[in-house]
């Protein structure tokens, strides 16, 4: 980092550190006096015009009394201070600022894609069963050990990387994880968790720490909760955020959207009862039939999908609630993001894999460098396909196009690492294919309909990216080199 780089960032900093103090004394009254003054400082600093227009658009939205002005009041209400600040200067500074130049640089100059963000299972232990884990095939024997999970995160800062989500297993189970979190306490981390062991000393700890936000997993209320993790997992997800709040810990919840629980995981009764816990945050994943003996009946309909779709948009919009929607906000990120695009997935026993739900893997990374491991050759085929169609709503190379999953699973070097790929050529595979064939009808108009200038901008961009591989003998590191890495 230059000089001028440095004094940029250091005064940054300051500046998001100052608007939080001040916003923290009242936060109803100085929102948007702060967000005004943060602006005048990005011009007077010189910041680049995304940052600004993000501030200048944020001061339009609180302006009024907006789900997303209470969302921020509440995030200033419910979070402690210095937490808030730390969060705020490593996910908006470190891993926005900085890192996000610094990894288009090193893309269009190496021609190798580095992601904004890595995912990393630390553990395979997990002291739940739940029905249909993702993870649940594995052997939960392995751990990575700290030397190499410390030495994963000096890579990814390296490369720029300064947001890491970690999994697992249960993480908390992990004796580093802690540690790791205080030591690079530079960087951004939300992790994944049952919230079992999330006592109130353990809240204290993450406090301390300040740099991670825990989303818990959570299936519905009671009943649905409970039957999928085991009973007393609901009391247990309860205590968790009561902890968390109370420590003064921002968190969110994960829910796995099944066949079976869709309606209650949506309703308003549901998502209020999360807000009024002190959820800032709300994932919402598929049921998707990954491991040995994958359950297709938990699947999501086409016709459930779709109106997923809808209401966590409506959700977005009424509730002061970050809901994200791992497959339909495909919208939004142009596609998959898995194969090292945007993310990449670190198993416990040192597994390259492209997502936490493509159990394929290449090379490990206890014998190599980050950086090596973002130069395999199966996330060269994969970005290459990238985006598999051009209907956004169809994003997953598992459950949308299945047969990416089956090219990529049959080059030379990529091992199955939990049946999921065998089982590609069976039943699960043959309902893959004609699920995929139903969305596709069903969501081609709807994708059309929401959103005309993004289908435009991603024809366009499949054109031309097919054209640049063409002419370079389908390299896809020539098409880095042009710059357009999308």
């Amino acid at each position: 980092m230059s000089i001028g780089e440095e004094i940029k960032r250091k005064a940054l900093s300051k500046s998001i550190e100052w608007f939080i103090g001040y916003v923290y004394k009242n936060p109803d009254k100085n929102l948007r006096k702060g967000f005004e003054t943060l602006y005048r400082l990005s011009n007077t600093l010189n910041f680049n015009q995304m940052f600004k227009n993000q501030i200048k658009n944020i001061i339009d939205v609180v302006s009024t009394d907006t789900p997303t002005k209470r969302y921020i009041v509440n995030l200033f209400t419910d979070t402690r201070k210095d937490i808030l600040q730390k969060i705020a200067v490593n996910f908006i500074v470190n891993a926005g600022w900085y890192g996000v130049p610094k990894q288009h640089k090193i893309t269009v100059r190496e021609g190798i894609k580095v992601p904004w963000f890595m995912l990393v299972d630390p553990t395979e232990k997990c002291n739940y069963n739940c029905i249909g884990c993702w993870a649940g095939s594995y052997d939960r024997a392995h751990e990575l050990s700290f030397e190499r999970f410390d030495r994963l995160m000096e890579e990814a800062k390296e490369l720029g990387i300064y947001f890491i989500v970690v999994s697992g297993g249960e993480p908390t189970i992990y004796p580093h994880l802690l540690d790791i979190f205080k030591k690079h306490n530079d960087m951004a981390f939300m992790f994944y968790t049952n919230g079992s062991l999330i006592s109130e000393k353990y809240a204290e700890r993450l406090a301390e720490v300040g740099n991670a936000v825990p989303c818990i997993s959570v299936e519905g209320f009671k009943e649905k909760t409970d039957w999928r993790r085991g009973p007393g997992a609901w009391d247990r997800v309860v205590k968790a955020m009561d902890n968390l709040k109370k420590a003064g810990v921002p968190f969110g919840y994960s829910v796995t959207e099944t066949s079976k629980n869709i309606e209650e995981v949506l309703s308003d009764e549901f998502v209020d009862f999360m807000i009024d816990k002190g959820a800032k945050i709300a994932w919402y994943f598929q049921y998707i039939p990954t491991g040995k003996d994958p359950d297709i009946t938990l699947m999501l309909t086409p016709e459930q999908r779709l109106k997923s779709y809808k209401r966590i948009n409506e959700i977005r919009s009424t509730k002061p609630l970050f809901a994200a929607d791992f497959w339909n906000d495909g919208i939004y990120t142009d596609g998959c993001i898995a194969g090292a695009r945007s993310y990449l997935h670190i198993t416990a026993d040192g597994g390259i894999e492209p997502c936490a739900f493509i159990h394929l893997a290449q090379g490990n990374i206890n014998e190599i460098s980050l950086k090596e491991a973002l130069q395999l050759p199966f996330f060269k085929e994969i970005q290459k396909f990238q985006p598999y169609s051009d209907n956004l709503l169809r994003p997953c190379m598992l459950v949308d196009n299945p047969d990416i999953f089956r090219k990529i699973g049959s080059l030379p070097g990529v091992r199955s690492t939990d049946g999921t790929l065998e089982n590609m050529y069976k039943e699960v595979g043959k309902h893959l294919d004609e699920l995929s064939k139903k969305w596709e009808e069903i969501s081609r108009p709807v994708f059309e309909h929401d959103h005309p200038e993004v289908a435009k901008r991603i024809r366009e961009y499949k054109q031309r990216k097919e054209k640049i591989l063409k002419e370079n003998e389908e390299k896809i590191e020539a098409f880095y080199h042009s710059g357009e890495t999308y």
